[in-house]
Parts: structure tokens; sequence; C-alpha cells
């Protein structure tokens, strides 16, 4: 079952959540209207994510990398967890590489055209 909760990030931000309550069995019926919970672990999730793409684009080299991806906010235990995916879930990722072709630099060296010798003799 799903809800919608009242979450309150690490720096003191709220933020508007669908919570999955994953749990079996007994749910704790006032999870929905507690407005504040803490989501310590979802800087994290991030930033994992975010290394773990940048990581293997580094040898590609490009010059911009978007990334999108989906957080899903689930309860375990009452406690409100960040989840990209689980065994048997799905996870998007989309990531857009730029490369901005360089101009070529212009030739330093400038050809000096050449005097016709026909003139030179008239």
């Amino acid at each position: 079952m799903a809800d919608t909760v009242q979450a309150t990030m690490p720096d003191g931000t709220s933020i508007w959540v669908r919570v999955n309550d994953e749990d079996e069995g007994p749910r704790d019926t006032g999870f929905g209207d507690r407005l504040s919970r803490q989501l310590g672990d979802l800087p994290q999730t991030l930033e994992t994510v975010t290394r773990s793409v940048r990581s293997g684009l580094q040898h590609a080299a490009p010059d911009e990398v978007t990334l999108e991806f989906g957080i899903e906010i689930a309860a375990k235990s009452g406690q409100l967890v960040s989840v990209v995916t689980e065994a048997g879930g799905k996870a998007t990722l989309k990531v857009t590489v730029t490369w901005r072709k360089e101009e070529p630099a212009e030739s330093a060296v400038t050809e000096t055209p050449r005097e016709d010798p026909e003139e030179d003799r008239a």
C-alpha cells in the first residue's frame, strides 16, 4: 500500500514522497499520518549511483553527462529507505553523454602568394 508523507531531508528541507509499505504482516496504521520522516540514506543512494555512472564513463571522457533515474521510497520496519532497485525489480537509468566537436585550430603559418615570374620579366 502506498502512502504520501512529508519527509525531512538531512539538510532540513521537507519534501512529499509516495511511500510503498513493503512490510508484510501487521502495519503501523499511523504511518501515513506522521508527516515528518528522515530520509538519511537518500544522499548516499544518489552519490552511489552518480559515482558508478561517472566511473563507467571516465575513459570515454565526455564533455557533459546528464543522468536521470527514479528512486522509490519504501517503508521497511517503519523506516523510510530510498531504493533504486531490488532483486526482481526494475530500474531505469537514462544517461546522456555529449562530446563537443572542437574547431580545428587555424594554422599559425600563413602562406604568402607567390609572385608571378612572368610579371618580373615585363
